[in-house]
Order: structure tokens, then sequence, then C-alpha cells
């Protein structure tokens, strides 16, 4: 196991060799909560660990829990570039052990730092059993401190943007072939007694053109210009205009090609200066960049601004890994506060660690 656990590392090292550093990681600069001046719903840099730090407090070992390199060697060889790229950038200089994540024995640990493990059932086998100050998940726990993938920093992001924007309607197209389980949990946490959402299906049996038409009331507009173009002698100029009571459109997609053919319709019939927005938790295959500017989406997500960018899979285990490390040093360092990473941003306190991830 060791050999092995000594190969991966080496590869791992050989490859970081041969990359250049991920955009923004070689900026080291620690970003005070209180600058009023900062889109904090942006990435705009990953907060050094070491600025906040006067002594280190933790020079235990850090300990990182992995999953089975056969079943899941993209997500380890990627998780790991992001661990190595935060040592470096942080200038951490604790040991730092591989271990399987099934293999984990707190016997072992007790003296050193645990990061992960990732899946779910594991996470539940040992949630408790190690102080909070002394352990970081990687998946949902009840009792220890965890980071994770999900839906839940970016519905926390969307719901904290649209507040701070005062909005209290919205548009949202729920779509069959989405995300069902990110929209309910939206809804739940935006209809709190005062705010309002227009949702209308989106249904891939029907005709999608017409229904973004009714949605944005453009059918409306154009059957009176017909009727008024009718009754008129002379040559009209006519744009239709679009529905006024709505500013964002809200999507929830599960893949990209629906994402874009749906914010181009609404684009197409003249919903122009809509602010599309689209939650992206269960999208897995890359992004096309091009896509994404012609049609003016913002896309809820961690920052893109890293060596993988919208190569999704890739991008998110490096970026996992990469504030797992950077979240860990904090910890063990008795750090709280606003920490700027490449997946979100976390609020850590004693007991828990907020997220919320980023609009890019």
């Amino acid at each position: 196991m060791f050999i092995r656990i000594t190969l991966v590392t080496f590869y791992i090292f050989i490859i970081t060799s041969c990359s250049s550093t991920p955009k923004q990681l070689d900026k080291k600069i620690y970003v005070d909560v209180n600058d009023s001046n900062k889109n904090i719903f942006e990435f705009n840099e990953i907060t050094y660990i070491g600025a906040k730090i006067n002594d280190e407090i933790f020079n235990g070992s850090f300990v990182i829990a992995l999953p089975d390199y056969r079943k899941y060697q993209e997500f380890n060889n990627f998780f790991q570039l992001g661990v190595v790229h935060a040592i470096n950038e942080q200038n951490i200089i604790n040991d730092v052990e591989f271990i399987l994540q099934d293999e984990i024995n707190l016997n072992n640990t007790k003296d050193s730092f645990l990061i992960g493990p990732i899946s779910r059932e594991n996470v539940r086998k040992i949630d408790g059993s190690v102080p909070k100050k002394s352990a970081l998940f990687l998946n949902e726990a009840k009792l220890n401190l965890y980071i994770s993938l999900g839906n839940k920093s970016q519905i926390n992001v969307l719901n904290k943007y649209l507040n701070s924007k005062e909005i209290s309607r919205i548009g949202i197209i729920s779509d069959p072939q989405g995300d069902e389980n990110s929209e309910k949990n939206f809804k739940k946490l935006w209809f709190n007694g005062y705010r309002d959402a227009i949702t209308i299906e989106a249904d891939s049996n029907t005709n999608s053109e017409n229904i973004i038409k009714n949605f944005l009331d453009v059918s409306e507009s154009i059957e009176r210009f017909e009727k008024i173009n009718k009754a008129s002698f002379s040559k009209l100029e006519f744009i239709p205009r679009t529905r006024d009571d709505i500013n964002q459109i809200i999507i929830f997609p599960k893949k990209a090609n629906r994402l874009y053919e749906l914010a181009s319709l609404i684009r197409f019939n003249y919903g122009l200066d809509y602010e599309v927005i689209a939650l992206t938790s269960e999208l897995t295959e890359k992004i096309n960049q091009n896509e994404i500017k012609l049609h003016g989406i913002s896309l809820i997500d961690h920052t893109y601004e890293n060596k993988f960018g919208y190569d999704l899979n890739k991008s998110r285990s490096f970026c996992l890994g990469y504030d797992s490390m950077l979240i860990a040093y904090a910890i063990s360092n008795q750090i709280k506060g606003e920490v700027k990473g490449l997946l979100g941003t976390y609020i850590i306190t004693k007991d828990s660690i907020e997220i919320n991830s980023y609009i890019n």
C-alpha cells in the first residue's frame, strides 16, 4: 500500500513540475472581510493563510484519505494535483500523507489532522469520533466540520445574490430534463412570505420556442402588433416587448446543451436584457465557453480561473484538493472568519463552515 501511494505521489509531482501554475495562484494576498468595495460573489483572489498566522500552532502531519484509486483514478489524480499546488502556494511545511479512505485507523491519526474521507458512507461511520479541530471531512457531516461538492453552496450564493439586489420576483424555467433537486431546494429557501417567482415548464415534448415566447409575453406583443398592422395603411416598425416584472431568469440544467438551448431561446425571443443564471452542480461535461459568452449566461460554480477551467470534472477535483488543504491548514492553525478558495468563499466558525460558490 505504501508503495502504491508513493508512486501516485511521485506521479503527481511529475505532472506538477511539467504544468504551469494555475491562474491567480501566484498572488498571495489576504482578502479582508471588511473590504466593502469588493464583489463578494465573484472570484478575485485566494486567501493566503500565512498572512494571518503569527506563529504556526499546528506542527503535526496532514493525513488525506482518498477513495480507491482503481475506481476513481481521474478524481484522485487531479485532487492530489490541487493538494500539491496548495502546499506550494501556501508554503505549508507540515508532512502530508495519503491513505485510502477504507483503511482509516483513528488510533493512528491522533496527533495528525485528517482530511477526508470523501464517501458519504465513510463519513457517517466516523462522524463525531474525531475532534472538530482535528479533521475536515469531504462530504456532509452532522458533528464534524466539512466541505463538499454539491448544490448547497450554489443555492446559498444565489439566494444571497438576489437578496443583495433586493429582488422580490424572478423567473424560473422548470425543466423535466433538468436538476429537479436543486430547483426544489432553492424554492424552499426562496419562498419565505414576500418573494415570488414566475415559473414555466419547458417540456421537451412540446415546442420550446412557443413556451419561451409565452413565458416572456412576446406572443401577446406580436398579436397586438398584427392587429394594429392590419388596420394601418403605413408600414410599421416593430420590436416585441418582453415582460418587465422580472429581470432574472434561473435555470437548473443537467446537460450543458440543454442550457445553451434554453438560453438561446430567451435571447432569440427578444429577452436580451434578462440576467440568465444557471446552477451547475449536476453538469459534468466540459463547458463551451463560447456558448456561455454568446448567450450571456452567469454560471454559479467554483471559479474557472484555474488550470483546468471549464473542464468540470478535472477542474472540480483540482479545486476540491486545493481547498481541502487550504481550509485544513486554516482550521489546524485556529484561523476563523472568511477564507477565499477556488470552490468558493468560506466562513469558518468554531462549529461550522459555510460555503458560498462564485458567480462566473
